[in-house]
């Protein structure tokens, strides 16, 4: 996640060489903060004060919404065995993603949004009450909990056949603490990964850099597919990550 973004995000700055001097020496800092619960709570503590139901890291579930139900009935077909679908979102936020899927999926499915934050949680709790959004197959599940996504405790091993990531690895690589972090959610997602299921990172980090280190950080478990993905003229990287 780049200098630039984060400041567009959290400082609301202009394009000005005074403000974009300003705006690098201040980034910079959120950089080294990122990993820090503190920091997301006092994020979305501002959204909520500017009434603002969801946010989205890089994009919406729209801009991805064919991908990942292309994805799901990639692994229905591998496991025909389930009778219901497991979905793990990983540092939801206030994202859109876990309500669509929610929405859309004519197949019945779990969907399990997590986060550090318990503010990003009750924000989406509250949405959810008050809209009371209608599934597409009745016995269909969406829930949101407070969890950091470095320790998935509750879970057992193999639970999900889908794992999603869209932008946390990213906020862990960008911060020198949090690079443990990252591999420690790593290691997590794949232990309650099914065998057939994937583990989809989102980001806007160059497969040169990511794809090496989860090869290396996933010890030799990890199969690593990247496709390219454009949206509003940005160039994303979607990393599909499948246990060998």
């Amino acid at each position: 996640m780049s200098v630039a973004r984060v400041c567009r995000l959290f400082c609301g700055f202009k394009g000005t060489s005074v403000t974009s001097r300003l705006c690098s020496s201040l980034s910079s800092d959120l950089l080294h903060s990122m990993h820090k619960k503190e920091l997301w709570d006092n994020f979305y503590v501002q959204k909520q004060r500017d009434t603002i139901q969801n946010f989205d890291w890089f994009f919406n579930y729209r801009a991805l919404s064919g991908l990942l139900h292309q994805c799901l009935h990639s692994s229905l077909q591998s496991d025909s065995s389930s009778d219901v679908f497991r979905i793990l979102d990983l540092g939801c936020g206030i994202s859109d993603v876990g309500l669509g899927l929610f929405q859309d999926l004519p197949e019945p499915v779990q969907v399990t949004c997590a986060d550090i934050s318990p503010v990003a949680i009750s924000m989406m709790q509250q949405l959810v009450s008050t809209c009371s959004p209608m599934p597409k197959n009745s016995s269909s599940e969406l829930r949101f909990v407070e969890m950091d996504c470095t320790r998935l405790d509750s879970f057992h091993s193999g639970l999900f056949n889908l794992i999603l990531d869209k932008g946390t690895t990213d906020i862990f690589l960008r911060s020198a603490a949090g690079k443990p972090m990252a591999i420690q959610m790593l290691m997590e997602a794949l232990r309650v990964l099914h065998p057939s299921g994937s583990f989809l990172q989102f980001s806007d980090e160059d497969p040169d850099a990511r794809i090496p280190w989860l090869e290396s950080s996933g010890v030799g478990r990890v199969k690593v597919n990247v496709q390219e993905l454009t949206v509003q003229g940005a160039s994303y990287y979607v990393y599909v990550i499948n246990v060998k």
